[in-house]
């Protein structure tokens, strides 16, 4: 699909990157930016900056950039079409399609046979499910409880032992073996000489999307063998790192609340007791994409995971994730060891309400889990615990939250409230100064106060030798005239700089301006636009033109050395050598007077 310049321009400039961002994260304005924790990386400092000037992002430690619309395509998990399409739409922009490109239309109709390849093998496993051979399959879920109307609601099923049942179903429905092999469902032999299923033998969990579509499958083996469970693998349709069971009926609860477990049937137990905001993991720890995907749909969270210290271990970590992303957590341990599944079944519904209700707060949670590696009874061990638990307090914005839990240490170690209190104080410092030291830490190329000599000092890099120049060019015409009797867009080395630089130089030649989120509207890949952003991200300081023309003639010299060394790698006759050759001779003797 194809949308013209202009109107990407249009959509872009009709969403501030500002409002957007504030719609999704907390933002703090420091000065001309704006800051506030990373949505696409775990971190306890805001080091996540969004310029309204320039309308682009940059995060200072996992290096996300972008405009309005890279944005978009990372939290929404979206490709660049759909986000021009969420944000024309939020900005009551109407949008016709127009054409597609080949690839584009390989692409859409690669995603769509995946989805109904996956529908096929869906029906395929409930069908064999209901039939004979999928006897011990019923049989496991009748045992477990699980009612014929759950078992439709969550399309359960069974991969007969048959290794290649599902591959021949889809044969003769037409699809095509790439296809096949793209869905994950279907495996090249040893020897590449035939195919087969990638699940048999085992009982079927379809795995939905949030739209409720499925793109993935879960198996769990019936007979004797390993691993017990078994996950499709990742494909263009599914990502377990960016995927929660049962999300997709958890949102149709329209509850801001959900609970959080480890597995299938859990999950599926939890559901048919009637709490329906209920999502598992997919055997991966919980990590910041889980937490981006929950954060569209709702603001508080109950963890329950097993109450044995690989459970304790696996909610200890996904805590500050979640706590991170802003939302209220709490944790719930089913008590005497047992797991949601079997308390239920043993005591019922209403038993589950009552636990559920009385669920820790995370901060009590991780204090108790802090008390049991010491010994309350020794002075040493009660005073390293409370200072562990300081470092947990210090990181409360709330000072009532901080009040009530030094409250009930005190009371536990028998420490003065003051003097836990100026602990905590010690620890948390002044969060102003601990964010500039952080973000100094973090820095990777953001509105840098460093001179351009400092900057090729520190870096005498090809990435940002071509970064630098077209920053030059898109901002220094008088310097842009000068640079292009040597230098050419067809010089640079990475596609995406040559782009850019085509791009930036086209418009250097029409006497325009190139605003920096305008030229990451020409790239349409996440990799593509976090570099073009980055070129932007750099706001250069120097001290006299003499620094600046020594900067910009080393920096001209290592790009076409770099190029004439790359033609020389494939030259394929004496001439392009010595032609080549002669070039590099010339670029010793290359100065560019500004």
């Amino acid at each position: 699909m194809f949308y013209s310049q202009e109107l990407v321009e249009e959509v872009r400039t009709q969403n501030d990157i500002v409002e957007v961002i504030s719609s999704y994260i907390p933002l703090k304005q420091k000065g001309g930016s704006y800051f506030g924790l990373c949505p696409f990386h775990n971190e306890g400092t805001p080091s996540f900056s969004v310029s309204a000037e320039k309308q682009l992002y940059y995060c200072f430690g996992c290096g996300a950039a972008g405009n309005v619309i890279s944005f978009i395509m990372q939290m929404e998990n979206c490709d660049f079409v759909e986000a021009i399409k969420r944000l024309a739409d939020r900005a009551n922009i109407a949008i016709a399609e127009t054409e597609y490109t080949k690839e584009t239309a390989e692409e859409e109709k690669l995603r769509a046979d995946l989805f109904e390849i996956h529908n096929v093998a869906g029906r395929f496993y409930y069908e064999v499910l209901q039939a004979e051979e999928g006897k011990n399959a019923l049989d496991y879920l009748e045992k477990r409880q699980v009612s014929l109307a759950t078992q439709r609601k969550f399309g359960l099923g069974y991969a007969p032992l048959g290794k290649d049942r599902l591959y021949n179903v889809l044969k003769e429905k037409g699809f095509s073996v790439k296809a096949m092999i793209k869905s994950g469902l279907v495996m090249e032999n040893k020897y590449g000489k035939d195919y087969h299923d990638r699940f048999y033998g085992r009982l079927m969990f379809p795995i939905f999307d949030v739209q409720g579509r499925v793109i993935g499958f879960g198996g769990r083996i019936m007979e004797k063998g390993e691993p017990k469970y078994l996950n499709s693998p990742e494909t263009p349709l599914f990502n377990k790192k960016r995927t929660l069971y049962g999300l997709n009926f958890a949102r149709s609860s329209k509850k801001k609340e959900i609970i959080l477990v480890e597995g299938y049937m859990d999950m599926i137990t939890i559901y048919q007791a009637g709490f329906h905001n209920v999502a598992a993991s997919l055997g991966t720890a919980f990590n910041a994409e889980h937490a981006k995907l929950l954060k569209k749909f709702v603001t508080d969270i109950i963890l329950i995971f097993d109450s044995d210290t690989a459970g304790e271990t696996a909610a200890l970590r996904a805590i500050p994730i979640l706590v991170s992303a802003g939302f209220r957590v709490r944790v719930l341990q089913v008590p005497n060891g047992k797991d949601p599944d079997e308390f239920i079944k043993q005591k019922g519904f209403l038993e589950f309400s009552k636990l559920l209700v009385n669920a820790k707060s995370y901060m009590a949670f991780q204090i108790d889990c802090s008390k049991k590696k010491y010994n309350m009874e020794n002075i040493e061990q009660k005073m390293l615990f409370t200072k562990e638990s300081a470092q947990m307090l210090a990181k409360l914005d709330s000072p009532i939250e901080r009040d009530v839990y030094t409250k009930e240490i005190s009371a536990e170690t028998g420490i003065a409230e003051d003097a836990i209190i100026d602990e905590i104080i010690k620890i948390k410092g002044n969060d102003d100064a601990q964010f500039v030291k952080e973000a100094e830490k973090k820095r990777v190329r953001m509105y840098a106060d460093k001179t351009v000599g400092e900057q090729i000092k520190k870096s005498k890099g090809l990435y940002e030798a071509q970064r630098n120049i077209i920053y030059i060019c898109a901002t220094k015409k008088e310097i842009y005239d000068k640079i292009k009797l040597h230098l050419k867009a067809d010089d640079f080395i990475d596609e995406e700089y040559k782009r850019l630089a085509e791009i930036v130089f086209d418009a250097a030649e029409k006497g325009v301006t190139i605003f920096p989120a305008e030229a990451v509207n020409y790239f349409h890949t996440p990799e593509a636009q976090k570099k073009v952003a980055e070129v932007f991200a750099i706001k250069f300081k120097y001290d006299g033109l003499n620094e600046l023309e020594k900067a910009v003639n080393e920096e001209i010299r290592l790009i076409k050395r770099t190029k004439a060394d790359a033609l020389a790698a494939t030259a394929t006759s004496i001439e392009d050598l010595n032609t080549l050759m002669e070039v590099k001779k010339q670029l010793d003797k290359l100065y560019i007077t500004l």
